[in-house]
């Protein structure tokens, strides 16, 4: 059975990191029955980070690495009919994504104060009470840290904010009226951005990024879309969808 191990989730979203969505829907994309595992304490796994495909006795970190061992063994070839170009505006835009984006989504989540509350009390809230806030303060340190050296979290607030909102509009304006990113089927890329927009839109979370993206009302008909395309009966759709 092919184990998805991922960081606990808050009631309507399906995963609270985006790239352990994105392994989730590869993992509905090769269309074979997988189990879902969450784990708080990160250094439990093989490189202290989620999410983590166990796969009989191989575990594999990684969502670019559990996508080309989905690719190897289980089948997956949503990317299959794509051209040189449409693979090379992929890549750009999950790096874009993956590489960018992602890290104004996890200052608003750990760093931004506004958001502390959801944060201790929902996203951390298997823990025992007590321990609850220090393990906030902690992972907001390690955070912190972390986004300085990526270089995001040198700027204020506004320019991370800013940054976000460029990324958001990059992939709306790419989007347009298409069904997916790429066109008429989703593919892998969808997997990753809709990761992205699915937890900026989550309700539970305020952010300027947020307000961004839900006055792009397609992005969100764009995540029910997928939703409805990959997980089918067990989909989640957003409430601006």
């Amino acid at each position: 059975m092919l184990t998805l191990i991922a960081f606990p989730t808050i009631p309507g979203t399906r995963n609270l990191s985006s790239f352990s969505y994105k392994a989730e829907a590869l993992l509905a994309m090769t269309g074979k029955p997988y189990a879902s595992e969450y784990i708080v304490d990160l250094s439990l796994t093989p490189r202290g980070k989620v999410p983590v495909l166990r796969d009989g006795d191989l575990v594999i970190p990684d969502s670019s690495l559990i996508q080309a061992h989905l690719e190897r063994h289980h089948g997956l070839d949503a990317d299959r009919h794509l051209n040189a170009h449409e693979y090379a505006v992929a890549e750009a835009f999950r790096r874009m994504g993956e590489e960018h984006l992602y890290f104004t989504v996890v200052y608003s989540r750990w760093v931004d104060p506004v958001n502390e509350g959801t944060m201790i009390n929902g996203v951390l809230g298997a823990l025992p009470e007590a321990q609850r806030e220090p393990a906030f303060l902690d992972i907001r340190r390690s955070v912190v840290e972390k986004l300085a050296a990526q270089g995001i979290g040198l700027h204020d607030p506004e320019a991370i904010y800013e940054f976000g909102r460029r990324d958001i509009e990059a992939i709306a304006a790419y989007l347009d009226d298409k069904t997916f990113f790429l066109g008429d089927e989703p593919t892998t890329i969808d997997a990753s951005l809709v990761g992205l927009i699915a937890n900026i839109l989550q309700p539970a979370f305020t952010s300027p990024l947020r307000t961004f993206a839900d006055a792009i009302p397609p992005l969100a008909d764009y995540v029910a879309r997928f939703e409805e395309a990959v997980f089918k009966d067990k989909a989640i759709l957003p409430a601006a969808a």
